[in-house]
């Protein structure tokens, strides 16, 4: 008895399913592909916020945990690059771990390293270490809350590096006061050496008028500038720093000034600079 053979019905796929056949080619993974997964335990570590039109191969840099992998997510129209970790190290107890250094130092190498490869890649808005959401819902309303600041910073930033700088005073010698002979030649000593430890202490923190001078060239260069921060403020013979989000373009520019001002100031100034690094003091994320 001859059977008839059932034809497959061709017919449009519809519009959701091809949008998920793409997201599983390209790798990347969208809200709805983990509503369904027991989350109490896992939380979404921000590493930084990209166009959604990317490279999105997979990055060779672990998670910040050592373990996780970084993963591409469709955000408002961004792709936001993240690693599912646990909720109870990198939330509840954030605060206790970064008080332990080793701890923060393998954590923040891990992070620095991923946002590092993300900026080889193109223009990116680098969270900052620690940055935490519950889950995809909260971090895309955040993302779709935000969309026309971050994408106005994303074009910013784009073609540009932070580089930071500093210039130290050169150390002057201190007074050379002779060995004492008595006690009332001990306590002179040391009242000489406290009155040279105040007047350093003196210094006017505004910057004098030929570090002011540099960092008139530097404006020039720059698209944007920042000032230093509080924990470097302490450094022995600091007088000034800054950070600048400086233009690919015109790093040639910027070599020749730091050089041109280090041969003006041979022996009285010395100026470290680093970089170059993504653009944290010119984002918020």
């Amino acid at each position: 008895m001859a059977t008839a053979k059932s034809k497959k019905r061709k017919g449009k796929i519809p519009a959701k399913s091809r949008s998920r056949k793409i997201l599983a080619k390209t790798g990347i993974r969208s809200a709805e592909d983990f509503s369904s997964r027991d989350t109490s335990d896992i939380s979404l570590y921000l590493y930084g916020i990209t166009l959604q039109h990317r490279n999105l191969a997979p990055l060779q840099q672990e998670g910040v945990d050592g373990a996780a992998t970084v993963e591409p997510l469709l955000c408002a129209g961004f792709t936001c690059w993240i690693s599912r970790v646990s909720r109870s190290v990198f939330a509840e107890q954030i605060s206790s771990n970064m008080e332990d250094l080793d701890w923060l130092a393998t954590t923040g190498v891990r992070h620095q390293r991923v946002v590092s490869e993300l900026v080889q890649r193109g223009a990116v808005l680098p969270a900052r270490f620690g940055t935490v959401f519950h889950t995809e819902e909260s971090l895309t309303h955040n993302i779709s809350a935000r969309k026309r600041a971050l994408l106005k910073s994303l074009l910013h930033v784009a073609d540009a590096d932070e580089w930071g700088i500093k210039v130290f005073m050169e150390q002057q010698p201190q007074p050379v006061v002779a060995a004492a002979s008595s006690g009332s030649d001990y306590l002179r000593r040391k009242a000489v050496a406290l009155r040279h430890q105040v007047e350093q202490r003196k210094r006017p923190r505004t910057p004098s008028a030929e570090v002011q001078k540099l960092a008139a060239a530097l404006e020039q260069i720059a698209l944007e500038t920042a000032p230093g921060g509080k924990v470097s403020g302490g450094q022995a013979g600091l007088e000034w720093q800054v950070s600048i989000l400086l233009p690919r373009h015109r790093q040639e520019q910027f070599n020749a000034i730091i050089e041109r001002f280090s041969r003006l100031w041979q022996n009285q100034r010395r100026i470290e600079f680093t970089g170059p690094w993504p653009p944290y003091s010119f984002v918020k994320v």
